[in-house]
């Protein structure tokens, strides 16, 4: 499974978000629509790190990196190669 849909389907099962997860693809704009909020994007961090067994620095965790599931799989694909 590519990292984008793993990381979708992670999000859906552990994220509240009151929208339709039918409407996102790797490039639907999370931070924009609210997909996730700051308290989203910490527990979202510790999904990643604990289910891909990576680490993401505090220089990581800029808006750039999780403005959508795409970004967010480029930066832990680089987390992990």
């Amino acid at each position: 499974m590519a990292t984008d849909e793993r990381i979708k389907e992670l999000m859906e099962s552990q994220l509240q978000w009151s929208g339709s997860w039918d409407d996102i693809d790797a490039d639907y704009p999370l931070l924009e629509k609210q997909v996730i909020d700051s308290l989203g994007m910490i527990k979202l961090i510790s999904l990643l790190e604990e289910e891909f067994d990576i680490e993401i620095e505090d220089d990581d965790v800029v808006p750039g990196n999780f403005r959508t599931i795409g970004r967010i799989a480029t930066l832990v694909d680089s987390k992990a190669g």
